[in-house]
């Protein structure tokens, strides 16, 4: 209904013959910006690594890595775990079905998540009042990269 906001989205490309080729991490912050991290030629199980350039949250600053896995369970599961100076910081995973982009699956998505991204925005706030409640040290927004997609 003209806003939409997801953190993350992951674009699982495949090779002709069905291997997986790269994977798209394609991530959001709440201030309208976009940045793309390209992993190429992933193997399920296998961790990869990418410099964190991207401003996601004020709490953190924009250092450090991000660990990327993807794994292959009853259902994929994607994990990503950001490491700063002093080391694990954020552990997460998103799992979920992969579905091809087709017009059927956007309808179903729209009919079945249409609300999901307020209740996504509501959730981020909450958490970051808890953690400015808490006196948790707060970075200014950087100049976002040049480069849309870090590989």
């Amino acid at each position: 209904l003209g806003y939409t906001f997801k953190p993350v989205s992951f674009w699982y490309c495949h090779s002709q013959c069905g291997g997986l080729r790269a994977v798209v991490v394609e991530v959001n912050n709440t201030f309208g910006e976009r940045h793309v991290y390209l992993l190429d030629r992933p193997t399920y199980g296998v961790e990869q690594q990418a410099a964190k350039v991207f401003h996601v949250s004020p709490f953190c600053n924009v250092e450090g890595s991000y660990r990327f896995r993807f794994m292959t369970t009853a259902l994929p599961v994607a994990r990503i775990d950001y490491d700063d100076a002093q080391g694990a910081l954020i552990n997460t995973s998103v799992s979920g079905a992969l579905e091809p982009l087709t017009a059927q699956s956007q309808r179903k998505a729209f009919w079945r998540y249409g609300a999901m991204t307020l209740a996504v925005i509501a959730r981020i706030h909450w958490q970051a009042f808890k953690l400015w409640k808490l006196r948790v040290p707060f970075f200014k927004k950087p100049v976002p990269p040049t480069a849309l997609v870090t590989r």
